[in-house]
């Protein structure tokens, strides 16, 4: 009877014990999801995008130091600095102010011109929940959203560009032809021939990729393709159709690769 009140008070102990550590791994989980979800959600980088300031206003243009430029998505919630560091491990978890970060930043492709001249760029980004950090890409795989969303800025720093969204396609993170970055033709081809959405449009020119994994255990990858189109002049920005929704998109932006 002893030796049985022994083993049930040893039972019992485990039991507490394992219910504890349960309980311990079930904060630590939540704790990590509310500070992913707030690194996510952090708009404090915006004081550095292109004509915002705090008051609601215009102000002058800027982007951090380190940032290749600045990528903004009409009506996505992409509105973010893009990095390039010197692979394409660097910026997976780290934010703009270089900080550790689990959802990262956006970043272009380290064999990628940092000033975004190489006739076909790649950026990359987190696919997070709530269509933040580049999740806000699976909107386009939305026939009417990529229909009625068609343009974006890209900002490298000394000059702005009107990007158009011409494509969107969901691939293997093998494909070739859009993640070997040794042909822009082979890039174009593809477009043409495996894209879900395509709008028809001049394909010469400069081509920009973003692409974000579809889920964090497979290797299918959605791509959203622009063209790099024409020079935005200061008046042009100020004047821009999605000027006043670049204020919006501050409110609510954020960006697995």
């Amino acid at each position: 009877m002893r030796l049985l009140k022994m083993i049930l008070r040893v039972f019992d102990l485990i039991t507490r014990l394992v219910c504890l550590l349960v309980l311990a791994l079930g904060l630590y989980s939540a704790a990590d999801t509310v500070y992913l979800y707030r690194e996510a959600y952090d708009n404090s980088t915006l004081r550095f995008r292109n004509g915002y300031s705090h008051d609601g206003g215009f102000s002058e243009i800027q982007v951090p130091e380190n940032a290749a430029g600045w990528l903004y998505l009409e009506g996505a919630g992409v509105d973010a600095p893009v990095m390039q560091g010197k692979d394409n491990l660097e910026y997976l978890n780290k934010n703009p102010a270089g900080e550790f970060s689990l959802s990262g930043s956006l970043f272009l492709d380290s064999r990628c011109a940092g000033d975004f001249t190489d006739p076909y760029s790649l950026i990359y980004g987190h696919h997070m929940e709530h269509h933040l950090m580049f999740g806000a890409l699976d909107q386009y795989l939305e026939k009417d959203f990529f229909d009625s969303h068609p343009e974006g800025i890209l900002y490298t720093g000394n000059d702005s560009y009107r990007l158009e969204i011409v494509a969107v396609a969901v691939c293997s993170a093998y494909e070739a032809d859009v993640f070997s970055l040794s042909d822009d033709e082979r890039v174009r081809t593809f477009i043409h021939t495996g894209a879900m959405y395509f709008r028809p449009s001049d394909m010469s020119g400069r081509i920009l990729a973003m692409s974000t994994c579809q889920y964090p255990d497979t290797a299918a990858r959605t791509v959203v393709f622009a063209m790099i189109r024409e020079k935005l002049k200061g008046e042009d920005y100020e004047q821009s159709a999605f000027n006043s929704g670049c204020r919006n998109a501050g409110t609510q932006s954020a960006a697995a690769v």
